[in-house]
């Protein structure tokens, strides 16, 4: 879902095709995802952008529309890249969510060896739940909740809209557009009528991503012009103004409508976002291409897959903390959870903790699980068009 690799170059086409400020926009969202996620007390509770931070995952379906289709639509035309393409989205995700379904089974498995089976296995790390996420089908409804590493959801989502763009752009691409339209016309009334609000994942979470992937589509195909990021760069001002609007209107949309019906426009509003920084022109895309937002960039996938796994262990060592000191490091928050922290500080003191734990994580799980993955998958593809590349043309051809 989170395809946090460096930016390169922005004029090809195939995965080496980049927006550069739109790759640390994913740091930036993966982070606040995970500051969504934080069991912890003080401002990040309070804070509205923050409670209903869960509407940046679809900033994430915007985005991968709009950058597989400026990436893989030309390609795709070819139906035999069709199975190259899925191949290729396959093992971006999977190797990661692999790994660390294995990293919750080993730590089960320890629970189960400590404490005994009436602690192991059950709830949300049952094997029926297990069973879904290796399948990823977790987003599809076949579960009443989310299972073992919950973020992943995403990813079984993604593998739906990225199936069905790639089978639209193969045999009817000039449908791309009214397929488009449909999926976002029909999918967030629906989303909303039957969910009351965007936080849709393991009933509806497919059709949340098909609607935001779809709106991608459609800004990169009907929308975007080629050339217009140079001649944004020539008039500066004027796009620091609209990348400002635009993330005050992000902003002010998440913090006051995020836990209302009027959250499923979360498309519309990000798309717009998505749209204005695509273009690169103004002092915040400037920022988000810095060398530290790259970084959260390239890693922004590995930091949305560990951090909860990262969140539970913290939560572990915060009541091993309380029963050693007799302290008690938990209160209870306004929405019912246990929180870390019972005075403001100690939560942001645990919050950073979690980042800092999460980002040095995923640095290491980038390096060595993501790549390799990615080269394993690239090296498939070599040998799958290697046979095609090698067989005779027909006498005459």
């Amino acid at each position: 879902m989170i395809e946090g690799r460096a930016a390169t170059k922005r004029e090809g086409k195939g995965e080496g095709a980049r927006f550069a400020a739109l790759d640390g926009w994913r740091g930036v969202c993966a982070i606040l995802v995970v500051c969504f996620h934080a069991p912890v007390s003080g401002a990040s509770e309070a804070n509205g952008v923050i409670r209903h931070a869960f509407l940046f995952v679809d900033f994430f379906f915007v985005l991968s529309g709009f950058v597989i289709t400026h990436a893989f639509f030309e390609p795709l035309r070819e139906r035999r890249e069709y199975g190259r393409f899925f191949l290729s989205r396959l093992f971006r995700v999977y190797p990661l969510h692999l790994f660390m379904l294995a990293v919750y089974v080993a730590f089960e498995c320890a629970m189960l060896f400590a404490k005994g089976p009436g602690e192991a296995f059950r709830g949300g790390t049952s094997i029926a739940g297990l069973v879904d996420n290796l399948l990823m089908v977790q987003s599809l409804g076949f579960m009443d909740s989310l299972s073992w590493n919950y973020p992943s959801w995403s990813i079984s989502a993604e593998l739906v809209a990225y199936a069905a763009f790639a089978a639209v752009v193969v045999f009817a691409p000039r449908l791309i557009l009214p397929f488009c339209t449909l999926a976002i016309v029909v999918g967030l009334p629906v989303i909303a009528i039957v969910n009351g609000n965007m936080d849709a994942s393991s009933q509806l979470g497919w059709l949340r991503c098909l609607a935001g992937f779809a709106l991608g589509v459609i800004l990169r195909r009907a929308v975007w012009r080629e050339g217009s990021e140079v001649e944004a760069r020539r008039h500066p001002k004027s796009w620091s103004l609209a990348e400002a609007a635009a993330v005050i209107l992000v902003a002010v949309f998440v913090a006051r409508l995020g836990g209302t019906v009027l959250s499923v426009a979360a498309p519309l509003v990000f798309g717009l976002a998505l749209y204005v920084f695509a273009h690169e022109g103004g002092i915040l895309s400037r920022a988000l291409r810095t060398p530290p937002l790259a970084f959260l960039g390239v890693i922004s996938y590995s930091i949305y897959m560990t951090h909860a796994f990262v969140i539970d262990r913290v939560h572990n060592a915060a009541s091993v903390l309380g029963k050693v000191t007799g302290w008690n490091p938990f209160v209870e928050g306004s929405d019912g959870r246990e929180l870390i922290g019972p005075q403001g500080w100690q939560g942001s003191l645990a919050l950073a903790a979690i980042l800092a734990a999460t980002i040095l994580v995923s640095a290491v799980t980038y390096r060595l699980v993501e790549k390799p993955g990615m080269a394993l998958g690239r090296r498939l593809q070599a040998r799958d068009q290697a046979p095609a590349a090698a067989s005779p043309k027909p006498a005459g051809a």
